[in-house]
């Protein structure tokens, strides 16, 4: 019977990481290289660094997706493997500047937007910095391109 609480648990638990993403805190070991941004970006044209993402919003008046991640998110590499390679919600993200929001570096950006509950947290603003949009956790292509759809009419007004 206690054995039958303890399997219980551990699925609830399971269940509960699936469908939130990886958490805050990174892995004892971190990797002392250059960080590699390679599998959040899928060969998108993103802007490292929040400030700087901001700035390119504005300069082109285009909205703002801000990917909160880490290197070590296994979450966050799968959202970007599944759902940047769609080719419809490539053609989406294409009208928006995609920033990687470093989620162990930027603590100051990850406070302004909110992003303490774990990672991914992609948020998406429009070219004034008004949130317009965003997904908390890992989403299949299925639920993640409704959201981007969403996001670009709020931020074109619409």
């Amino acid at each position: 019977m206690q054995a039958h609480s303890i399997r219980h648990g551990l699925l609830v638990a399971c269940a509960v990481a699936l469908a939130v993403g990886c958490g805050t805190e990174p892995p004892p070991l971190q990797d002392p290289a250059p960080k590699n941004w390679d599998d959040h970006t899928q060969g998108l044209p993103f802007v490292i660094g929040y400030e700087q993402g901001l700035e390119r919003a504005q300069t082109e008046g285009k909205p703002a997706m801000m990917f909160v991640t880490t290197t070590w998110c296994g979450f966050c590499t799968k959202l970007a493997k599944e759902s940047f390679n769609d080719p419809e919600v490539r053609g989406l993200l294409s009208k928006f500047v995609c920033v990687i929001v470093d989620g162990d570096e930027e603590t100051d950006a990850r406070t302004t937007l909110g992003a303490d509950q774990g990672y991914p947290h992609v948020f998406f603003l429009a070219a004034d910095g008004r949130n317009v949009g965003e997904c908390l956790g890992y989403r299949p292509v299925d639920q993640f391109k409704p959201i981007v759809e969403q996001s670009l009419a709020a931020a074109r007004g619409g």
